[in-house]
C-alpha cells in the first residue's frame, strides 16, 4: 500500500478528534486536501462565496453545537480575506482550526517575490493562540495534533497550521489510529473553595454572572443549580446569554449592558461579585469609565479555566483557575443548606429596576413612527420573537437590529443563541445561519439582521441555495447604518455616510435562488415568517422599518468614546 500524502494524514487525524467540517473556497495549493475531504463521506465539505464566510460559519457551528472546525482560503488573497472572520471568532474564544496553504517552501522565509506571497504567519500572528508551518513531513503529524490540543485546551482559540503546497504533497507515515485529545476539567483547590463560599454566604448583596466559558463547559445546569441553591441576583454576559433561564426568579438581565437597569444596578451596587468564565468585557457595567467606575469595597471574585484572563479586564480580589461546569458544582455543594446572609430586599429592588427597564424597551417599540410605510423597527423584532418555536437557533449580526434582538428575544438554551459581542463584526449573520443549520440541521434557524449588515456577506445566499441549507433571514430594512444614525443626528451631519440606498432584498434574494419576500404589517410578517419556517428552500423577508431608538445607546458614546471631545463641531 502507497504512503499517503501528508495531506490525507491530516485529514486522518482530524477523524481522530472528531473534526468532521471543512469550510473554505478552492485553492490550488490546497488540491490534495480538497480532493480527499470532499470525497470522504465522513467530512461535511462546504465552499462558500467569500473567505471570510468560512471562519463565521465555523464560529456559528462552535456555538450551536460545541463541535470544531476547519476553515480555508486560498494563498495571498484568499488568506487575506478570511482573515475578518477569523478574527471575530478570536474574540469570541472559538476553538477553529485554520488552514493556509502557502508557496514552495523553498520561496518562503524569506518571501520572494513571487504571485500570491505574503507572510501569513505574521498576518495571523495576532489573532491566534498557536501557530506552526509545516516544513517537514516527519515532524508535521506532531504539529496537527498539537494543534488539535491548543485549540481546544484552556481557553479555547484560533491555531493556524501554515501548508508550503510542496510539503502538503509530500509522503508521511503515521498512525493516526491512537486515542483522541480529552480536555482536562481543572478545579481550584479544596481552600480556595472554601474562601469564596465563605465570602458568598456573609454578603448582603451578592451578584452571580455566567459568561461563555460556562457554555463552553456545558455547565448550564450546573451553573442553574449554583443559583437554585443560593438564590442570589443573577446575570450573564451576552457569550453566556441563555445560560441563566429568563424566567428565574432572581434573574435581573442578561446579555451585559443589554440586560439593562437590573444588571447595571446589580453590578454596581453589590458588594461580592462572582463571574464564572465572564471576561468582564466592554459589555458588562464594571469598570467602564467614565459611566461605570470600579465600587469601593466591592469584592471580586474571577472564575476561568485560563489563569491568564484572570484580572485581565479588572482587578480582583480572588482569582480561581477552574473549570466552570466542575467549580459551579462544588461551590454549589459547599453552600447548600448553608445560613446565607443576602438581602432579599436588594433584589426585589433589582427586580423592579429590571421590570422598568422592559417598560422602556416597551415603550420604545410601541412608538409610532413618522414614515406610514415602515415600520417600528423594535415593535417587529420584539413581534417575531413571540413568533419563535422553543428550539428556534437565533443568530444576530452586529448594529442597531443587534441591540433589540438581543433584548427581547428570550433564549433558554445557549446553545440557541449565535451572536460575535467580542468583535460585534457586522455581516457575520448569514454566514453564522448557515453555520448554526450545518451543526442543527433538524433545528429552524433564524437571522435577525439589518439591512447594512446585511449587504457585507449577501454574497452567500448562493451558498445557502446551493447546498440546500433553509434557514429563514428577516432583515431589518431602514436604509441606515443603523447605530451610526444617532451620531450623524448629534453631528448636525447626514453627510458622513450613514443614509444606505433601500435595496430590494427580495430581488436580491430570488437571484441567489432563495425565496423572497416583503413584509409591511405584523400579520404580514406572522404569514411570512410561518411559510419560512416551513418553507423548503433558504427564505428572506424583507421588512420596511423605522429605526428606533434603543435605551441602551448612551452607553456607546459615553464608554466607547470616552475622552473623545466633540464640542469644537457638535451643533
Amino acid at each position: 500500500m502507497a504512503t499517503p500524502s501528508l495531506s490525507r494524514v491530516m485529514l486522518d487525524i482530524f477523524k481522530k478528534h472528531g473534526i468532521r467540517r471543512i469550510f473554505g473556497l478552492p485553492s490550488a495549493q490546497l488540491g490534495l486536501v480538497m480532493h480527499e475531504a470532499s470525497k470522504d463521506n465522513y467530512f461535511t465539505y462546504m465552499t462558500t462565496r467569500h473567505e471570510e464566510a468560512t471562519g463565521h460559519m465555523a464560529h456559528a457551528l462552535h456555538c450551536a453545537s460545541g463541535e470544531v472546525a476547519v476553515c480555508f482560503g486560498t494563498v495571498g488573497p484568499g488568506v487575506t480575506n478570511m482573515l475578518p472572520g477569523v478574527a471575530a471568532a478570536a474574540a469570541d474564544n472559538i476553538p477553529m482550526i485554520v488552514l493556509t496553504p502557502n508557496n514552495q517552501l523553498d520561496l518562503l522565509d524569506p518571501y520572494g517575490d513571487v504571485l500570491q506571497a505574503a507572510d501569513q504567519i505574521s498576518l495571523y500572528k495576532p489573532i491566534t493562540k498557536w501557530r506552526a508551518q509545516l516544513r517537514d513531513a516527519k515532524r508535521a503529524p506532531e504539529l496537527i495534533e498539537r494543534a488539535v490540543r491548543m485549540a481546544k485546551s484552556g481557553r479555547p482559540g484560533i491555531v493556524q497550521l501554515d501548508i508550503p503546497c510542496d510539503i502538503g504533497s509530500l509522503p508521511c507515515a503515521y498512525d493516526a489510529s491512537g486515542e483522541a485529545f480529552v480536555e482536562q476539567r481543572p478545579v481550584p483547590s479544596a481552600a480556595e473553595l472554601d474562601k469564596v463560599a465563605d465570602l458568598l454566604a456573609n454578603a448582603k448583596r451578592p451578584l452571580l454572572l455566567a459568561g461563555g466559558g460556562v457554555v463552553r463547559s456545558e455547565g448550564t445546569a450546573a451553573f442553574r443549580k449554583l443559583v437554585e441553591v443560593t438564590g442570589f441576583a443573577v446575570g450573564t454576559s451576552v457569550k453566556g446569554k441563555g445560560v441563566v433561564d429568563p424566567d428565574c426568579p432572581s434573574h435581573v438581565g442578561s446579555a451585559g449592558i443589554l440586560g439593562g437597569d437590573g444588571l447595571i444596578a446589580a453590578c454596581q451596587e453589590a458588594d461580592v461579585v462572582m463571574a464564572i468564565g465572564c471576561k468582564f468585557s466592554t459589555w458588562i457595567p464594571i469598570n467602564k469609565l467614565p459611566t461605570y467606575p470600579l465600587v469601593p469595597g466591592q469584592k471580586i471574585i474571577h472564575i476561568d479555566i485560563s489563569s491568564e484572563a484572570l484580572g485581565a479586564n479588572l482587578p480582583v480580589d480572588i482569582g480561581l483557575v477552574g473549570d466552570a461546569r466542575e467549580t459551579a458544582t462544588l461551590l454549589a455543594e459547599r453552600l447548600k443548606g448553608r445560613k446565607l446572609n443576602a438581602d432579599p430586599a436588594w433584589l426585589a429592588s433589582l427586580r423592579r429596576k429590571r421590570e422598568e427597564y422592559v417598560a422602556k424597551l416597551n415603550a420604545a417599540a410601541d412608538a409610532p413612527t413618522s414614515n406610514p410605510g415602515a415600520m417600528n423597527s423594535a415593535a417587529v423584532v420584539r413581534f417575531i420573537a413571540d413568533l419563535l418555536p422553543d428550539d428556534a437557533i437565533v443568530c444576530v449580526d452586529g448594529g442597531q437590529t443587534m441591540q433589540w434582538a438581543l433584548s427581547f428575544v428570550k433564549t433558554k438554551n445557549p446553545h440557541h443563541h449565535v451572536h460575535n459581542p467580542g468583535m460585534g463584526h457586522l455581516g457575520s449573520g448569514l454566514p453564522f445561519a448557515l453555520g448554526a443549520k450545518v451543526a442543527k440541521p433538524n433545528q429552524p434557524v433564524v437571522l435577525i439582521t439589518g439591512d447594512g449588515a446585511m449587504g457585507c456577506t449577501i454574497q452567500e445566499l448562493e451558498t445557502a441555495a446551493r447546498y440546500g441549507i433553509n434557514i429563514l433571514v428577516l432583515v431589518m430594512n431602514d436604509s441606515f447604518w443603523g447605530m451610526y444614525k444617532p451620531f450623524g443626528d448629534f453631528l448636525q451631519n447626514q453627510k458622513i455616510g450613514t443614509k444606505l440606498t433601500t435595496v430590494d432584498f427580495v430581488n436580491v434574494a430570488r437571484g441567489f435562488g432563495c425565496e423572497g419576500h416583503r413584509a409591511t404589517t405584523l400579520d404580514e410578517v406572522k404569514q411570512r415568517v410561518a411559510a419560512g419556517l416551513k418553507a423548503n428552500k433558504p427564505t428572506l423577508i424583507d421588512v420596511p422599518v423605522e429605526f428606533a431608538a434603543h435605551p441602551i445607546d448612551p452607553f456607546w458614546v459615553h464608554v466607547i468614546l470616552r475622552g473623545v471631545d466633540f464640542s469644537s463641531v457638535a451643533g
